[in-house]
């Protein structure tokens, strides 16, 4: 049995918000959209990477924020994962920055800088400080291999930082990010600098219903809503958004090969009701180097229910 999150937070001075406890510390603007928020059936593959450096779900931390209208700032000091057989002797700081500077009834624009850095990386008792960079393709499907995949690296210490912005008009929203990895490997009492990277950029537009909304606390966008606050069958046939997507990662560095992945989606869903998701999403991606260069197609549908 394990704690997925729990959390104590104090807001008696506004605006800022305490917390303390295992949850989501806030980085990265896809990283902060719930699971039945995304929309596609996956996270983009650097999205992952890097917020499984010392932030993502599971995390035990503790954070100051403060959130309102045009802005989002956080910062945070994170250990590890909690659960049995995770390491929780990992210490980072983890921080946001978001800015809104237009907001108007059919125009929108976020711009964003998200930084974490892992000044202690985790070991266990009588191994060296390491960590493993990887990913399923942006659809994980069961797969029993990671296609992008570093192997297990001794490190020093090890950050991502990264930038995201987006902007809604109408129904339409546009939104991208970009993230540098940097990470002090360990040779024979010296250092090697790896450098990582990924990007991705993908538009969603929604057919029927209320255009996605961006929330403040997360500083990130919501689903899509009914109009006429119904609960199903908006409009007749329920909400219905399509959506694209490029994206690469990067885990070549020097003398690790990690792997290289660009992978396009399509990707269809439609809410019959506001906690029932279907999904459809098409994708096509290529690994060069790494452990296992594949090439594939895709088609997966998901049925999600969201309490």
């Amino acid at each position: 049995m394990r704690l997925f999150e729990g959390q104590i937070s104090y807001i008696g001075i506004k605006p800022f918000v305490f917390t303390v406890g295992i949850f989501k510390p806030s980085f990265g603007l896809e990283s902060m959209q719930a699971q039945g928020d995304t929309a596609f059936i996956e996270r983009s593959s650097i999205s992952t990477i890097t917020r499984n450096i010392a932030a993502g779900i599971e995390r035990q931390a503790v954070q100051i924020e403060a959130h309102g209208k045009r802005y989002h700032l956080a910062i945070s000091g994170t250990a590890g994962t909690a659960g049995p057989g995770e390491n929780g002797n990992q210490r980072a700081v983890v921080f946001r920055l978001v800015g809104v500077p237009i907001r108007t009834r059919d125009l929108f624009f976020h711009v964003g800088f998200s930084g974490e850095w892992v000044f202690k990386v985790a070991h266990g008792r009588g191994q060296e400080p390491a960590a493993t960079f990887s990913d399923y393709p942006e659809m994980n499907v069961g797969l029993a291999s990671k296609y992008l995949n570093t192997g297990e690296i001794n490190l020093r210490s090890v950050g991502a930082f990264g930038l995201e912005a987006a902007a809604a008009w109408k129904r339409l929203l546009l939104q991208g990010e970009a993230y540098e990895i940097i990470a002090n490997k360990e040779i024979e009492n010296t250092s090697q600098k790896l450098h990582f990277s990924g990007w991705y950029a993908q538009a969603s537009y929604t057919l029927v219903g209320r255009p996605r909304s961006w929330k403040s606390r997360t500083a990130a966008f919501s689903a899509p809503t009914c109009a006429k606050n119904q609960n199903y069958l908006c409009n007749g046939i329920g909400l219905i958004e399509a959506s694209a997507r490029y994206s690469e990662a990067n885990l070549r560095s020097a003398s690790v090969d990690g792997g290289q992945q660009k992978a396009w989606s399509a990707n269809l869903n439609w809410w019959p009701m506001d906690i029932l998701k279907v999904a459809l999403q098409y994708e096509y991606g290529t690994i060069k180097g790494g452990r296992i260069p594949e090439n594939f197609h895709a088609v997966l549908s998901m049925i999600q229910i969201k309490f």
